[in-house]
C-alpha cells in the first residue's frame, strides 16, 4: 500500500480525522478513549506523516498519544497551514476541509520538518515556570502603563497589584534557579549560557527552554528558528530590503534584552554595534544583527558542551 498522509484539526472536544485515500474524513473525540479508536483505525494504513496545527494547547494529548503508537507526528504553525491551503486552491474553510488540507501537507510538504517529540519532564517544568513568569511580567506591564494616567481614587490599586506581581515574579525566579540547580545537567547546560556576559542566569533559563535545539543545529538554522534571520526580497535586478520575519517570538525578546545588556557590558557586542552604527545602519538593524551573532555563539558553546564540534564566533571579551 502506498504511504498515506494523515490531517487532524485539533479542537477542544473533536479531532476531525482526514486520510489522503479516503474522500471522507471522520470524527473523533479528543480524549484518551477517542485517540484510541483512532490508533486503533490507523493501525492498518502505511502513515507517512500524521500532521496536525498547534491549537493552544487542545493537541497535547493527541501528540502524546499518537506519539507513543509509534507514528510519526508534526507539529505546524497554522500559518503555514493556510499558506499550504492557499497553494493548493482551498479557500473555503470547515473543520473537515482543514483536515483534508493538513493530510496532503502530510504526504507533500513536511518531510523535511522534525517530527514531534516529547519533552523531557525538567525542562516541561522550567517551561511552564518561564511561561508563567512572562505572563506576570506582561500583567505588570500592562498595570504600570495604566499607572500613568490613572486618577487618585484608583492608584492605590494599580500600585497594589504593581507589588503582588513583582512579588510573584521573584517567587517564580527562585523556583525557575532552585529546579535548575536541582539538576546536575540541567544546571551544566544553562551554566554554559550564562557564562556569556549579558547572558543572566533567568535569560539563560528561558533561552535553553524556549530553544532545546541550542547545540543541535547550524548557524542559519538556529537563526532562522528564532526569527533573526534576515530574509532576502530579490528580484530580477531589484534589491530588496532584507527582513525578519516568523520565529519563536518568546525567545526573540529574551535574546533582545539579553543583547541590550551584552551591548553594555560585553566588548565584542558593543563594538559590533558601534561598527555597523558607523556604517550609517539604523539603531534596530545593528541590534539584531547583535542579537544574531549572541545567538549563533550561544548555539556553538552549547554543540561544544554536548560533544559536537565548536564553530567559534567570540562574543565574551
Amino acid at each position: 500500500m502506498a504511504s498515506v498522509g494523515v490531517g487532524i484539526d485539533v479542537s477542544k472536544d473533536w479531532l476531525d480525522v482526514a486520510t489522503t485515500v479516503s474522500e471522507t474524513p471522520w470524527r473523533v473525540r479528543n480524549s484518551g478513549a477517542g485517540l484510541t479508536m483512532l490508533c486503533e483505525q490507523l493501525a492498518p494504513l502505511d502513515v507517512h506523516r500524521v500532521v496536525l496545527e498547534a491549537s493552544g494547547g487542545y493537541e497535547a494529548l493527541a501528540l502524546q498519544v499518537l506519539h507513543a503508537a509509534g507514528l510519526a507526528v508534526v507539529l505546524v504553525q497554522p500559518m503555514r497551514a493556510r499558506h499550504f491551503a492557499r497553494a493548493i486552491g482551498r479557500k473555503a474553510r470547515t473543520d473537515a476541509i482543514d483536515a483534508q488540507v493538513l493530510a496532503h501537507m502530510a504526504k507533500l510538504a513536511v518531510d523535511e520538518t522534525p517530527r514531534w517529540e516529547p519533552v523531557e519532564e525538567l525542562i516541561a517544568d522550567l517551561r511552564a515556570l518561564v511561561e508563567r513568569r512572562q505572563q506576570l511580567l506582561a500583567l505588570r506591564d500592562g498595570e504600570k502603563k495604566r499607572l500613568r494616567f490613572a486618577r487618585d481614587v484608583v492608584r492605590p490599586d494599580i500600585e497594589a497589584a504593581v507589588v503582588a506581581l513583582s512579588a510573584q515574579v521573584k517567587d517564580l525566579e527562585a523556583r525557575i534557579d532552585a529546579l535548575v540547580a536541582s539538576n546536575e545537567r540541567g544546571n551544566a547546560e544553562v551554566e554554559v549560557l550564562e557564562s556569556v556576559r549579558g547572558v543572566g542566569r533567568v535569560t539563560a533559563t528561558t533561552l535553553r527552554v524556549l530553544v532545546p535545539e541550542l547545540g543541535t543545529l547550524t548557524r542559519s538554522e538556529v537563526a532562522a528558528l528564532v526569527g533573526i534571520a534576515p530574509i532576502n526580497r530579490d528580484s530580477g535586478t531589484k534589491l530588496g530590503r532584507r527582513y525578519i520575519q516568523g520565529g519563536r517570538h518568546a525567545a526573540r525578546q529574551c535574546l533582545y534584552m539579553a543583547a541590550l545588556a551584552a551591548g553594555r557590558w560585553n566588548d565584542v557586542v558593543k563594538d559590533q554595534y558601534a561598527r555597523l552604527m558607523a556604517r550609517g545602519k539604523k539603531p534596530k538593524v545593528a541590534l539584531v544583527a547583535c542579537m544574531r551573532k549572541l545567538l549563533i555563539h550561544l548555539n556553538s558553546l552549547m554543540r561544544s558542551h554536548l560533544g559536537g564540534p565548536t564553530i567559534a564566533v567570540p562574543v565574551n571579551s
